[in-house]
């Protein structure tokens, strides 16, 4: 059971833990997604859908059931984004080399390493479906 003194440090902190309350804090904590373009899904790129289809069409050759569409499609899409995630990182490389905004392409470079751990585990995920 939480002491009275617990409880008051508690709703102290979530007081000052709810977010940007300000107009500019509220637009630039919403553009944070969208930083490097890694949280767009693939899919929304049109020009890439028959190429898509066709990858998914030559996985699922010899038994084209839905279970095995989905997962196929799942595998195309993560090893998409691994291709985006890697073109990312190479750029970023290129920024460190060429000397210009090394402490925030390091950062910006640590934070790949998530969209390429959830992307490996959803072609990891989908591959075993197939």
């Amino acid at each position: 059971m939480a002491t009275e003194k617990q409880i008051a440090a508690n709703r102290a902190n979530a007081r000052r833990s709810t977010g940007p309350r300000t107009a500019l804090g509220k637009l630039t904590s919403s553009r944070n997604a969208l930083r490097h373009g890694l949280s767009i899904p693939p899919q929304s790129d049109h020009a890439g859908l028959e190429e898509i289809h066709a990858l998914v069409q030559a996985l699922v050759e010899g038994d084209p059931s839905e279970m095995k569409l989905v997962a196929a499609n799942d595998v195309v899409l993560a090893q998409l984004e691994l291709a985006r995630i890697r073109t990312t990182r190479a750029a970023l490389f290129a920024d460190i080399n060429g000397g210009r905004d090394d402490a925030q392409s390091l950062k910006r470079l640590a934070a790949l390493d998530r969209y390429e751990r959830i992307a490996y585990a959803k072609r990891r995920k989908a591959a075993k479906i197939l």
